[in-house]
């Protein structure tokens, strides 16, 4: 158990304790005992507490992270330069555009890029049925899950995926000649 937590614990900044990665596992060693019952020989059975014990440590690391998985991925794949912190002391009265300090004018051309291609994208969205852009525009711009959306618009949930992956059609045909 130590020896798992200590190869997440390498990985993941200091301020998260070793304890805590082995209390997480031992949540996980408890559900392999219990869900394994009787048949606690041999390998299959270490490798399955292995199994369990890393996916609670993982469990746990992603209930304490304030970022979804998927913004923390697009964090960790951009090479932005961080943005430059200004104290409220600094800013003059006489100057207060020192307050929205851009590192370089590649950010101001990013900053427009990307308001081009949400303005297509919108353009795209609106051309799109009634359902299937009520779909698309609370999952992607609102952050509605499926079943949410389903519950919303009274059906299943595979069915809103079905509808999601009809409206990505459309929109991949829409795009181009947008």
């Amino acid at each position: 158990m130590r020896k798992i937590a200590g190869g997440f614990q390498r990985k993941l900044p200091r301020n998260v304790l070793r304890e805590d990665l082995v209390g997480a596992g031992m949540t996980g060693l408890w559900d392999a005992v219990i869900k394994h019952g009787a048949e606690r020989d041999g390998a299959a059975f270490e490798w399955y507490v292995r199994v369990r014990v890393r996916g609670a440590i993982l469990d746990d690391l992603r209930a304490q992270d304030w970022l979804p998985r998927r913004a923390r991925a697009a964090a960790s794949r951009t090479d932005a330069t961080p943005p430059v912190v200004v104290r409220l002391d600094d800013v003059s009265p006489t100057n207060p555009s020192r307050a929205l300090v851009s590192s370089d004018a590649s950010d101001v051309e990013a900053a427009v890029d990307t308001k081009l291609v949400r303005r297509s994208l919108e353009k795209a969205v609106e051309q799109l049925p009634e359902r299937e852009r009520k779909i698309v525009s609370l999952h992607y711009f609102r952050g509605m899950k499926f079943k949410d959306l389903g519950a919303l618009l009274g059906v299943s949930e595979p069915r809103i995926s079905q509808l999601h992956a009809r409206a990505m059609g459309r929109l991949r045909e829409i795009v181009p000649a947008a």
